[in-house]
């Protein structure tokens, strides 16, 4: 792969995987705790200096670079919410079909009524606020808000985007627990070969 796409795809990875983190209150959670596939993701990207929105899917996205290249970006991912509020982000972006660029983040997470807030492993730093829609097998995060760790709102989440698809049972019995990299580095791979 050409230094321009590893670059591609490691900026989309890793900035992407940073990023993230109603009036009723449902019976049940409008999220629980498992393991969901990363459909796509639209996430605001700096890309050649310039800040934009950026969305990649399974199925591929096309986007023309400085150059006027065109390049087709793909993505597989996994979101995992631990019942104890940590979660896992990971991603694999590939560009034009080549080896794929990796982010495996840890976070945490917390859904108050109908709004997931997903940020970094810490909770001492930004949360992005998604409002949560359920369609079908999908669950749909449209961003709304970023918050401090006060909850004050600072600044806009609107655009960004995560389209999740529930995981079968099978799946859901491997752990969120990070005990070592190498350890992660293996369960992620095996985890995105199984999507």
């Amino acid at each position: 792969m050409g230094s321009g796409r590893v670059g591609m795809a490691w900026v989309l990875a890793a900035g992407i995987g940073c990023a993230h983190l109603g009036a009723s209150r449902p019976d049940k959670p409008v999220l629980a705790a498992g393991k969901y596939a990363v459909e796509s993701i639209r996430s605001r990207a700096q890309l050649d200096g310039v800040d934009q929105l950026i969305e990649i899917s399974e199925t591929g996205t096309k986007l023309t670079d400085a150059n006027g290249a065109e390049h087709v970006l793909t993505e597989r991912g996994a979101l995992m919410l631990g019942e104890d509020g940590l979660c896992r982000l990971a991603l694999a972006v590939s560009v034009d079909g080549e080896e794929p660029g990796i982010s495996d983040r840890t976070c945490r997470w917390k859904v108050e009524g109908d709004r997931f807030l997903l940020g970094d492993a810490s909770g001492t730093g930004t949360r992005t606020v998604y409002q949560v829609q359920r369609s079908g097998g999908r669950v749909v995060l449209e961003g709304m808000s970023d918050v401090d760790p006060q909850g004050k709102v600072i600044g806009n989440a609107r655009g960004e985007r995560i389209v999740l698809m529930e995981r079968a049972p099978e799946l859901a019995g491997r752990s969120v627990d990070r005990t070592s990299e190498e350890q992660a580095a293996r369960e992620i791979q095996e985890y995105l070969h199984d999507l």
